[in-house]
């Protein structure tokens, strides 16, 4: 009978051990590489995700939890879980989003990268691009004459345009950080007080060019797919600002110790392949493609087009917070 119990026991005591084991296994890290999953967190359109996921799971039969938010929000969330990781890739915002916080991620190269437009490579290799975005301006032209459209940046600060202006938060909005430095460019931060006093702040990317879409705003800053998507209405027009436009490659992040590791550089050699890039533009108008190979739509200028500045990077990246601030600053004088 003693020998019985103790050999029940010892089993049990077994079984306690790899039940432990598996569960260490289940929440350790690197064991989960394995796994035929990826969480993916992303602020890109909706409509996006789900049209290249699915071609994702088709090809890679990796099946994909999507987890959306804001650039920032999610940015915040990476944070937050870096003692333990919960998210594989951070797809949305642009290359100052993991710029700005490089520990978070770990470089990645796909093979495709060589194709991409040498403007938008990431030299520190953290961003593997599979897009690019400008920040355009767009009007609704029932309420503003194509005449009297601001043609430039300078012309959005015209005291006409005062509470007419829709410009989402740079501090939530990656977007329109660029658009703050943009500005910045031209006519530092004197410029951005001129601007600032005829804005009227949204805290989401979408509501600016919605808002002048449906004919409840006159004027917005955008980024380009955002404006685009009115354009067929025929109920808005896109410029172009004469005195300089930055073009930024899209953000896409590998997390670090992200619990698929494998598979997340699986997903970004799958969008850099240039059958999805071209895919992008065939789908989705006003979503500029990072790689050369591909032919843009006829509605979007080529960026050899546009009145182009050199945006500061590094720069932007590790001024971030102060920049930011500086902005909160010129926003509470201008109210």
């Amino acid at each position: 009978m003693f020998l019985a119990n103790l050999r029940g026991r010892s089993t049990a005591f077994a079984t306690a051990l790899a039940l432990g084991a598996a569960v260490l296994t289940a929440w350790g890290g690197e064991s989960r590489a394995d796994s035929n999953s990826l969480v993916l967190y992303t602020s890109t359109p909706t409509a996006q995700v789900d049209f290249f996921v699915k071609a994702f799971e088709k090809e890679t039969g990796i099946k994909t939890e999507i987890i959306t938010g804001g650039t920032g929000d999610l940015l915040n969330r990476v944070k937050a879980e870096a003692d333990r990781p919960q998210g594989d890739v951070l797809w949305g915002g642009s290359s100052t989003t993991g710029g700005s916080q490089p520990e978070l991620f770990v470089p990645y190269t796909p093979p495709e990268s060589a194709k991409i437009n040498a403007a938008f490579a990431d030299p520190k290799g953290y961003n593997a691009p599979f897009d690019a975005f400008t920040m355009v301006i767009v009007y609704n032209k029932d309420l503003v004459p194509e005449a009297e459209a601001p043609k430039s940046w300078a012309d959005l600060a015209d005291p006409k345009w005062q509470g007419k202006v829709r410009f989402a938060n740079p501090v939530s909005s990656s977007s329109s950080y660029a658009a703050l430095v943009n500005w910045k460019l031209i006519g530092d931060w004197d410029f951005v007080a001129k601007l600032a006093k005829n804005f009227i702040i949204d805290h989401s990317s979408s509501a600016p060019f919605t808002a002048v879409g449906q004919g409840e705003a006159e004027l917005g800053v955008a980024y380009e797919e955002g404006a685009y998507r009115y354009l067929e209405s025929g109920k808005v027009g896109i410029v172009y600002p004469s005195d300089g436009v930055v073009i930024l490659p899209g953000g896409l992040f590998l997390i670090k110790d992200g619990p698929n590791a494998e598979n997340a550089k699986k997903f970004a050699d799958f969008l850099l392949q240039p059958e999805q890039e071209q895919a992008l533009v065939e789908n989705f108008p006003g979503r500029r493609p990072s790689s050369d190979a591909v032919k843009l739509p006829e509605t979007m200028p080529a960026s050899s087009t546009l009145h182009v500045l050199d945006y500061p990077t590094s720069e932007a990246e590790q001024n971030q917070k102060d920049w930011l601030a500086k902005w909160q600053e010129i926003m509470i004088d201008a109210r």
